[in-house]
């Protein structure tokens, strides 16, 4: 028997039964742990949000259409 008929498919329960401080992305069956984001990362993201978001309302646009 091949090795990848033992692979155990994991569903979307599984990733709902991880512990609250484990990330996981679920993929084609398989789950992928992840590693919380860095420090810098998360300052990368906020620059480039502010950024986005200062040039689209310094042009009268919006991120977020109307309701």
């Amino acid at each position: 028997m091949p090795a990848s008929a033992l692979k155990k498919l994991y569903t979307i329960d599984d990733i709902y039964a991880l512990p609250d401080n484990k990330r996981a992305e679920l993929i084609d069956g398989q789950l992928y742990m992840m590693a919380p984001p860095s420090r810098m990362h998360q300052t990368i993201a906020r620059e480039l949000f502010s950024s986005i978001d200062f040039y689209i309302k310094s042009k009268g646009g919006c991120c977020v259409p109307p309701a």
